[in-house]
């Protein structure tokens, strides 16, 4: 009886240090990860500040190559970012309010939509390995009962 529990001892360990290897791997990058979303949202700040039209006008061609670059510096941020399994939420935009996914930084008033829902997204939130790395920032309509 000893033998069979030190075995099945032995055999409980060897899985949970499998399973902290696994983890380590998986989630090890995420301080580094939480550091680089500070500089995706900084990337997707700037190209939101060229107007449309500037951005395809040859006019102007220092301020669109620029453009252009930032632009795929960014892409190649995101692009990175994938390979070790972090992704932006989906579908955030109008979706319920969850205090799992989300932080609520406003609540507006907004006629026509349902308590609860989200109306504008001010950082995206990610997910590493399944896991939240960061909570979306968002804009809430309140429940005004």
């Amino acid at each position: 009886d000893l033998y069979r529990r030190s075995l099945a001892d032995m055999e409980n360990i060897r899985q949970r240090t499998k399973k902290e290897v696994e983890n380590a791997a998986a989630y090890g990058i995420t301080k580094f990860a939480k550091d680089l979303l500070d500089t995706a949202d900084v990337l997707e700040i700037a190209l939101k500040s060229v107007p449309a039209k500037i951005r395809s006008s040859e006019s102007n061609k220092p301020l669109k190559d620029f453009y252009d670059g930032v632009s795929m510096t960014h892409d190649n941020l995101l692009k990175s970012f994938k390979r070790f399994g972090i992704e932006p939420f989906t579908e955030t935009l109008g979706a319920k309010f969850d205090h799992n996914l989300h932080q609520a930084v406003f609540q507006a008033p907004v006629p026509n939509k349902e308590p609860g829902s989200i109306i504008e997204v001010i950082k995206p939130g990610y997910m590493i390995q399944g896991r939240v790395l960061r909570s979306a920032q968002v804009g809430v309509v309140p429940d005004l009962n």
